[in-house]
């Protein structure tokens, strides 16, 4: 009967220590987000870089709209950033997701972290996601996903992705869930026969820049 006491203690213990332990690395911040939400700059810097953000974002779309047979544009991390800060819960909160709170990016060599606030009804932390954007043809865009996490844990996260996917094939788009270089991956096409989008040709993400180019879509313009 002591034996089994003891027994029992020390499974409790040990089951309570694992809780405390998955409570603790699921509260846990990552890095790169703390550093950007501690990031000191002073108001008018940020809301200039996010009018920077702006305008390179609308030269895209004038570039498109005026079919310029090549174009290219490139997005720091300060100004993504200062626009999440400044603009996105401000103008477009609509689009942000319900618990959804302080949006972040980091720009590595290849790969892009985001992470957010999440505020649910029985936790409330950090979600953040890692992955490799890259294009394995022209208009073939994937998006590798290194891992996805709540503070320190791995989250899945298949639900999320087959209602998205669900959503933007009910908007004509064609996506897949897939396995890619032994990750899940999700693969957009962005070559709609239906769609006004250029040719996408270009996508490089260096340590605090993202890049993109692409060319007018010649079956259109014809």
């Amino acid at each position: 009967m002591k034996r089994f006491l003891l027994f029992s203690i020390l499974l409790l213990l040990i089951l309570g220590g694992i809780a405390g332990g998955l409570y603790w690395s699921s509260a846990q911040v990552p890095e790169f987000y703390q550093a950007a939400l501690q990031q000191q700059v002073e108001p008018e810097v940020r809301q200039q870089e996010a009018k920077e953000f702006v305008q390179h974002s609308m030269q895209i779309v004038n570039d498109v709209h005026n079919q310029e047979p090549l174009w290219s544009q490139e997005f720091s991390e300060q100004e993504v950033n200062a626009w999440l800060a400044e603009e996105l819960h401000q103008k477009y909160n609509e689009w942000v997701p319900e618990g959804i709170t302080n949006p972040r990016v980091h720009f590595e060599q290849g790969q892009v972290a985001v992470g957010f606030h999440l505020t649910l009804k029985k936790w409330s932390g950090i979600i953040s996601l890692r992955f490799k954007p890259w294009l394995m043809k022209e208009n073939r865009l994937v998006l590798e996903l290194e891992h996805a996490r709540a503070g320190l844990l791995p989250i899945p996260i298949d639900e999320a992705i087959t209602k998205l996917i669900q959503e933007a094939r009910a908007e004509g788009w064609q996506i897949e869930w897939s396995q890619v270089n032994e990750h899940d991956a999700l693969i957009v096409h962005l070559d709609r026969p239906d769609s006004d989008l250029p040719d996408l040709t270009v996508l490089k993400v260096e340590p605090g820049v993202f890049q993109i180019a692409g060319k007018a879509n010649e079956s259109r313009k014809q």
